[in-house]
Parts: C-alpha cells; sequence; structure tokens
C-alpha cells in the first residue's frame, strides 16, 4: 500500500467514525470535542488543516437533514 492510499484509508476512517459519532452528540461542541481525538488520522492530509470547519460543516448538514424530516 503507498503512502497516498495510506492517508486517504485514514481519512476514510476519521469520517467513518464521525459519521457514526454524530448521532450519539447534542451540540457541536461535543461533537467537534469526540471528533478531535481522532485528528490523527487526517496526518498528512488537507483536511487537517480545516477539521473544525469540516466538522462544523458536517454538523450543519446534520441539523438540516433533522429539519426537514421534522417538517
Amino acid at each position: 500500500m503507498g503512502m497516498s492510499s495510506y492517508v486517504l484509508d485514514n481519512v476514510d476512517k476519521f469520517w467513518d467514525i464521525a459519521e457514526n459519532t454524530i448521532g450519539e452528540c447534542e451540540s457541536l461542541q461535543e461533537f467537534t470535542d469526540k471528533m478531535l481525538k481522532h485528528g490523527d488520522l487526517l496526518a498528512g492530509s488537507g483536511e487537517s488543516q480545516y477539521i473544525e470547519d469540516s466538522l462544523y460543516e458536517a454538523w450543519q448538514e446534520k441539523q438540516s437533514k433533522y429539519r426537514e424530516s421534522v417538517l
């Protein structure tokens, strides 16, 4: 496995964890705190530079889908 494949696999693992974790969290802060513990999975990727922004976007998307399902 090449280094870029390893990095991409770890990025995928990070977002798999995020997908499973987001439903357990009641606030963006809780979600961010839990996911920053897995931030090492983003090492070597460009995503490591803007992890909190990406988590915010994921949270907003979750909230948007929730609002749509309630309506």
